[in-house]
């Protein structure tokens, strides 16, 4: 085949590992195993566990960029919209938006195998604008720390929805069933 360049072994894996796992195909993962749709709750928050949250909202397409570094890693947010309800005596209703930042590490490991590990998502990788609906949620919000436990709880959410056994099968693909498919059909 003239006219083709020829690539060392070593080039080829590293455009295969940046052709394979691109920006769009990460996003696409991401709301894979998000959805569409969250609901938390009701979970005991507050010093004691005094207050009940309870959240419900949607989950908005992930947005991916491609950090610097010696090996292939994203940073995803996640926009989500959330309706909460929090309970201490009283009632208070929120809204919250924001989004939740994932980072994502891809590997590639024996025999032929792309693994994408995410970090751990931390509280502070939660943020949120929460607005009080009424003037007894806006007292809640000064007595307590609503957008702290909230943060709090997205995080261990996402967390959760990430190591469930449905979610890692999107996270490790093996390639020599592919390849031994494929060649198989030619």
């Amino acid at each position: 085949m003239s006219g083709q360049k020829n690539l060392s072994y070593h080039s080829f894996g590293e455009a295969f590992l940046f052709n394979a796992v691109t920006p769009e195909r990460v996003v696409a993962t991401v709301a894979r195993i998000a959805g569409d749709s969250v609901n938390i709750g009701p979970l005991r928050a507050g010093p004691g566990g005094a207050a009940s949250v309870k959240a419900s909202g949607t989950i908005g397409m992930p947005v991916a960029d491609e950090l610097a570094g010696d090996l292939l890693r994203y940073s995803v947010r996640l926009p989500v919209d959330l309706s909460l309800e929090v309970r201490v005596g009283a009632v208070g209703y929120f809204k919250a938006c924001g989004d939740i930042e994932l980072r994502l590490g891809v590997r590639v490991v024996e025999p032929l195998t792309i693994l994408i590990d995410v970090d751990p998502v931390r509280p502070s990788d939660a943020r949120f604008m929460l607005t009080p609906q009424g003037m007894s949620s806006k007292l809640l919000s000064r007595a307590g720390d609503v957008e702290g436990q909230l943060r709090e709880h997205a995080a261990a959410y996402v967390n959760d929805q990430v190591s469930r056994t449905e979610a890692l099968r999107y996270m490790q693909i093996d390639l020599l069933p592919l390849i031994e498919s494929t060649w198989a059909n030619l």
